[in-house]
């Protein structure tokens, strides 16, 4: 249709690889649309595991079972921000391959939240998963932001595509900090664990895609990756 010959030119395709850039059949609309979905999905269940029962809870949970006072918090505060320099720092020494550096970053997230939340309630690990998380945050978003363009094609990332995939973790955050008061009541027993499952299904479905490249993570047909080189 004129619409699709349009979008296509937009995209800086031809018809038929507009039509097949996903595969046989698997038009670039469609194609995009389900990569935006799954990365989305990913850093929603992220950020909501990650903020219900780790950082939106950390204060009310450390001041309640152990009294702590706000001076012993902003220390917690400024070692996090140190941390997250250090980290940012190696992360760009080690140069890790994009899929295996988010990956291993979704995995943090899921360590970080059961290091918090397993019983009984330890200050050294509701520190130790406070500072998981913010590592996992950094090493996170810049290989998922290189992957989803080496998926769809960096000249064809339009402001809409990246936009959308911005409001995700904003997303999740919003979702856990709302949560994030029946996980402080919950604190210290195992159904507070529970605030780990969304980030047990974002681990296990990237884990999938790395192992049998199903469309997200998976490696790119043919067409598109010579269309890939020739960019």
């Amino acid at each position: 249709t004129a619409d699709l010959r349009t979008e296509g030119g937009a995209a800086s395709l031809c018809g038929g690889c507009f039509d097949n850039f996903g595969g046989t059949r698997r038009s670039f609309r469609n194609y995009s649309r389900q990569v935006l979905i799954c990365f989305s999905l990913v850093a929603c269940l992220l950020e909501l595991s990650l903020n219900a029962g780790v950082i939106a809870a950390f204060q009310p949970v450390i001041v309640q079972h152990f009294g702590w006072t706000s001076s012993e918090i902003a220390c917690v505060s400024s070692a996090g921000a140190l941390l997250s320099i250090a980290i940012s720092f190696l992360v760009a020494h080690l140069r890790l391959p994009e899929r295996f550096q988010a990956l291993g970053a979704a995995c943090c997230y899921l360590l970080s939240v059961l290091t918090f939340s397993t019983p009984p309630l330890s200050q050294g690990r509701l520190i130790a998963g406070v500072m998981l998380g913010i590592s996992a945050q950094i090493m996170l978003y810049a290989p998922l932001e290189a992957i989803f363009a080496q998926l769809i094609g960096r000249t064809r990332v339009t402001t809409e595509l990246a936009t959308l995939l911005s409001l995700a973790p904003a997303v999740g955050t919003a979702l856990g900090t709302l949560l994030a008061p029946a996980c402080v009541a919950a604190a210290g027993q195992w159904a507070g664990t529970a605030v780990a499952l969304p980030a047990l299904a974002a681990v296990l479905g990237m884990s999938v895609e790395l192992t049998l490249g199903c469309c997200a993570l998976g490696s790119p047909p043919e067409l598109r990756r010579s269309l890939m080189e020739a960019e």
